[in-house]
């Protein structure tokens, strides 16, 4: 159960947590295991709900012979259906003969056992595509699928039939990454990002990025539109249901939205307040912005006055690790890639939309899952 806070947690002093997570990585480079614990604190005090950082306390405390402190550490990354590659770690050899790290050892195997189910919906003939975003166009049943390597954007037709929508490159495409259509306009919006994955890249275009705007039935490209600061980029995108464009940047730590009739983007949510924000959900009024942050769980940006806060959730569910969001009903939808093993997860709303109320895994450690995107 969680205490009701309706107005959420906000955001963690993101330079506090950056320091206190250097000097941690430094003291372990160092051997000083007994400062490793004390910066190791501090990391999982400023991110709770990190799962890295419960990992390296449950090391830093193996380290320094809590035997007790560490399996308990390591039982609630279980509890939280969390599984790292523990046996090989030797910062565990102090814990290794107990019974304790032998039943976490167990518990986290069993994590690997299929849960839910995930039809195949169409298969892309590209083996090399790199397969990032997906969008789905509702007038026509067309899919369209970006490829980070390949650098085009594929449309699977409501026959299952796969073409190039865009072709590789053209337009100077560079890796294609998140897609959304927009139904009303018959826009495609594609955000593209210079990426040592792609083919043919070239050092002098790393950081370059921009937006895409398609006629989604012709193809025809109608503008393109560059980020609203000298380092930004462009990565996973949303739509509002006025048709704003929401972008975010999780290198630059930004979200940038471009409203109706807009010729450039602007900067919604600046740096330093959401840590890495990745796949995003307007709500259907639109006057909230849900962002999955990667590091830290879920903000909810509330589009008015732009205040940022982290949405409070129970204590045994895993909310980091999130790339794709999207909104269902009464609740968000998380594609987790950022924990093994990966997962889609529902992640139910109170009412008012503060707090995760449950969390269920809908898909998880299935077969053909090899880190799963966006969605």
């Amino acid at each position: 159960q969680v205490s009701p806070r309706a107005s959420g947690s906000p955001v963690p002093d993101r330079e506090a947590l950056r320091q206190a997570s250097t000097a941690a990585r430094e003291a372990y480079a160092a051997g000083d295991h007994a400062a490793f614990l004390l910066h190791s604190r501090t990391v999982a005090r400023l991110a709770p709900r990190s799962t890295r950082a419960l990992y390296n306390l449950a090391c830093a405390l193996s380290l320094t012979g809590d035997i007790g402190g560490a399996t308990s550490a390591l039982d609630r990354l279980a509890d939280w259906g969390v599984a790292f590659e523990v046996e090989g770690d030797t910062d565990f050899e102090a814990i290794r003969d107990s019974e304790g790290f032998h039943r976490v050892v167990r518990r986290m195997k069993a994590l690997s056992d299929p849960v839910g189910t995930s039809p195949v919906a169409f298969t892309l003939p590209e083996r090399d595509l790199l397969a990032e975003g997906v969008a789905h166009d509702p007038r026509s049943g067309h899919f369209f699928v970006t490829g980070v390597h390949r650098r085009k954007v594929l449309r699977v037709d409501a026959e299952g039939r796969v073409s190039d929508f865009v072709g590789e490159a053209r337009d100077g495409l560079f890796s294609a990454v998140a897609a959304v259509v927009e139904p009303s306009r018959r826009a495609l919006w594609i955000s593209t990002e210079a990426s040592p994955l792609m083919a043919g890249y070239r050092e002098e275009d790393e950081g370059r990025s921009f937006l895409l705007e398609y006629d989604v039935d012709t193809a025809r490209l109608r503008r393109r539109i560059e980020p609203p600061v000298a380092d930004g980029r462009v990565s996973d995108l949303a739509l509002g249901p006025d048709g704003t464009v929401y972008a975010a940047d999780p290198r630059g730590g930004r979200v940038y939205r471009l409203p109706p009739g807009a010729g450039r983007l602007e900067v919604l949510v600046d740096a330093g307040q959401v840590a890495s924000p990745q796949g995003m959900a307007a709500s259907g009024d639109g006057r909230l912005l849900f962002v999955a942050d990667y590091a830290q769980g879920i903000a909810r940006v509330d589009l008015a006055t732009r205040e940022v806060t982290l949405i409070e959730a129970p204590e045994n569910l895993p909310v980091t690790g999130i790339d794709g969001l999207l909104l269902a009903g009464d609740s968000l939808v998380g594609i987790q890639n950022g924990l093994r093993p990966h997962r889609v997860v529902r992640l139910r709303l109170d009412p008012g939309r503060s707090r995760i109320v449950e969390g269920t895994s809908l898909a998880r450690a299935l077969p053909r899952f090899d880190e799963p995107t966006l969605g």
